[in-house]
């Protein structure tokens, strides 16, 4: 797989969201330590000023947070959380903002995310216009003949109200087979001559768990519904492990970016497990992830369920 960069977005191009930061802090608890016998136990950071939701029934919202070691040391009222101030606790006012517990998102595929960041991001891309002149600026910088990837497009509230197709990538890059994946992962939009060299014709029968989207006559449209994307994907080719392990990394990181503290991992290969828990230990994934491996992990996993990384990284569920 060879990265190619969107010339118009930089890696982690992601807004940051002021409360979805501060919400990472909420995301653990553990008490406070003090830095030497019968030292105060003054805290490295407090929180308060703002609107502070625990998600705790019994205390809904408290006046104020102290951090410890990166973790949570203490969250209540004032008269609580003053006294763990000491000379060298930095105080971070909210000013009316408020502050959440960590956001976990329930579904995703985190090799995706950073793949996504790595190749040719087609994230918030708002039509067929758009992705098309994208793909035109990418063949600039593409030697001919050699493929361009690229994913995250959705084309839901395009104006076009319609998937792209292969003639729109043929105008915009004739010269090299083009294959953009969807945002959900399950389709992928491909070239003419993507189509050509992966010897998909009209006379090319649906896979199994498939679908390729035709025209009138019969002929395909560049787009592969599921398992018919495997067709073109050869061009595409696997990542490395030392992609894999940059992909991990860097969708975390942008995960982070944003404020979510976890997430689900959905369809993992059992072989990648090592390589999250490898990039967890290393400090390059600082988000919770729970994996759910895909099905050729359902031995190991239901024999050896797993944690690492202080228990950040959970591996014992498997996605049917």
């Amino acid at each position: 797989m060879q990265p190619v960069a969107r010339p118009d977005r930089a890696p982690y191009a992601v807004a940051m969201r002021t409360p979805l930061i501060l919400a990472a802090l909420l995301a653990a608890a553990c008490a406070p330590r003090p830095d030497a016998p019968g030292a105060p136990e003054f805290a490295d950071l407090v929180f308060l000023g703002g609107t502070i939701h625990t998600g705790a029934p019994d205390a809904a919202m408290v006046e104020a947070v102290a951090v410890l070691d990166g973790r949570i040391a203490a969250a209540g009222a004032r008269t609580g959380i003053d006294p763990l101030i000491g000379p060298h606790t930095e105080i971070i006012d909210l000013q009316g903002a408020a502050m959440f517990p960590g956001f976990v998102d329930a579904h995703a595929h985190l090799i995706g995310i950073g793949l996504r960041e790595m190749t040719l991001n087609l994230e918030g891309v708002s039509s067929i216009a758009e992705l098309a002149d994208i793909v035109a600026s990418a063949a600039q910088e593409t030697p001919e003949g050699e493929t361009i990837y690229g994913r995250g497009w959705i084309e839901t509230g395009w104006p076009e109200a319609r998937f792209p197709n292969r003639a729109d990538l043929d105008e915009a890059a004739p010269l090299h087979p083009v294959i953009l994946e969807r945002a959900d992962g399950h389709a992928v939009v491909a070239s003419t001559l993507a189509l050509q060299k992966s010897n998909v014709t009209a006379k090319t029968p649906d896979p199994d768990g498939g679908r390729i989207e035709r025209d009138a006559s019969g002929a395909p449209t560049g787009m592969l519904i599921d398992n018919a994307a495997n067709l073109v994907m050869a061009l595409v080719g696997a990542p490395s492990e030392a992609q894999k392990r940059e992909a991990f990394a860097t969708g975390a990181g942008v995960y982070a970016a944003y404020g979510w503290t976890g997430l689900h991992n959905m369809s993992v290969d059992p072989a990648d497990v090592a390589l999250i828990e490898d990039g967890a230990g290393a400090g390059d994934i600082a988000i919770r992830v729970y994996n759910a491996a895909d099905r050729a992990g359902y031995d190991a996993i239901k024999a050896a369920p797993r944690s690492s990384a202080d228990g950040r990284i959970i591996t014992r569920a498997i996605k049917l």
